[in-house]
């Protein structure tokens, strides 16, 4: 039964990832307490991973807030905005000129360790939160919609 719930977990949570556009402009920014709690354990995952942490940027960070709510106003964990945005539209409108960039989203209720897990126990998930070229992260959460964006500034 647990197989099949984590399974059906999965299924419920995405990952995108988009490479190229124009220079950087990234600042950091600080991230809401729930989003927050979720940190340490992306940075450390990296870590045991032999990656360096990412350090986190407000335009990503504002990025992931807004899709985050656009998702909870949709009612639908999607990659695509609202207004049929991708992740790479997202935060070019932030003023984030990126190398790379790419998106994990997810919908539990369960918390921010929860939402770690699944996307550790995701190939996919694990990839984005694993690239080698990311520096910079945001992570939001809007009722039991996540949005992690990780870049690399131009």
């Amino acid at each position: 039964m647990r197989g099949l719930l984590i399974g059906l977990a999965l299924l419920a949570s995405g990952c995108a990832s988009a490479v190229p556009e124009q220079a950087p402009t990234p600042a950091v920014a600080s991230q809401g307490a729930a989003a927050q709690a979720a940190t340490p354990s992306l940075n450390a995952y990296r870590a045991a991973n032999g990656l360096s942490g990412l350090s986190r940027s407000a335009a990503l960070q504002r990025a992931a807030e807004s899709h985050a709510r656009d998702m909870e106003r949709m009612g639908d964990m999607t990659h695509t905005g609202s207004d049929g945005s991708s992740v790479g539209d997202r935060v070019k409108q932030q003023g984030y000129r990126f190398r790379r960039v790419a998106e994990n989203i997810a919908e539990t209720g369960r918390g921010a360790d929860r939402v770690m897990e699944l996307w550790i126990a995701s190939a996919p998930h694990r990839k984005n939160m694993l690239l080698p070229d990311v520096t910079q992260y945001g992570l939001a959460q809007s009722g039991d919609y996540w949005a992690l964006v990780v870049g690399r500034p131009r």
